[in-house]
């Protein structure tokens, strides 16, 4: 399952920032929170610093997720 993420961080320049990642990760992993880990891991990898992550399933991540264009979002696989 493909899972839409955005981590809540501090960017390379200090500011706040958002990134936003999909993670490919079986229902298992989701159900046990591995989606929020690799959605992590890959924003420190991209020079981001995490503060807090969101799903698509999340009562924020509703909120928020649907106003990206994810055609550009990074694909993580657990």
């Amino acid at each position: 399952m493909i899972v839409r993420c955005m981590v809540a961080a501090i960017n390379a320049n200090g500011e706040a920032d958002f990134y936003f990642v999909k993670a490919d990760c079986s229902g298992c992993q989701y159900d046990v929170g591995e989606h929020y880990d690799a959605a992590e891991n890959q924003a420190i990898e991209k020079g981001y610093e995490p503060k807090l992550t969101f799903d698509e399933w999340d009562t924020a991540g509703k909120s928020i997720l649907d106003h990206f264009v994810w055609d550009t979002a990074t694909t993580v696989n657990i």
